[in-house]
């Protein structure tokens, strides 16, 4: 989905790799969910079924918000 795109490759271009590794295996762990799973989480804001993802999916919303905003 293009709207996925927009929000997650930034977010790996830029801000993956200063992740500590716990964090780098959850995203790669959240990635296993279904498109449209990751579309409600990250375009309509619906808040992860797995807690665990939750802080990281914040940051990862939080990151995409400022770079829309050219922060």
């Amino acid at each position: 989905m293009w709207e996925l795109d927009q929000i997650l490759l930034p977010f790996v271009e830029n801000d993956f790799e200063h992740l500590n590794k716990e964090d780098q295996l959850l995203f790669q762990k959240l990635l296993q969910y279904e498109d449209i799973e990751l579309f409600d989480i990250f375009v309509n804001k619906i808040d992860p079924i797995d807690n665990e993802f939750r802080d990281l999916t914040v940051l990862i919303i939080d990151k995409h918000m400022k770079n829309q905003n050219g922060f």
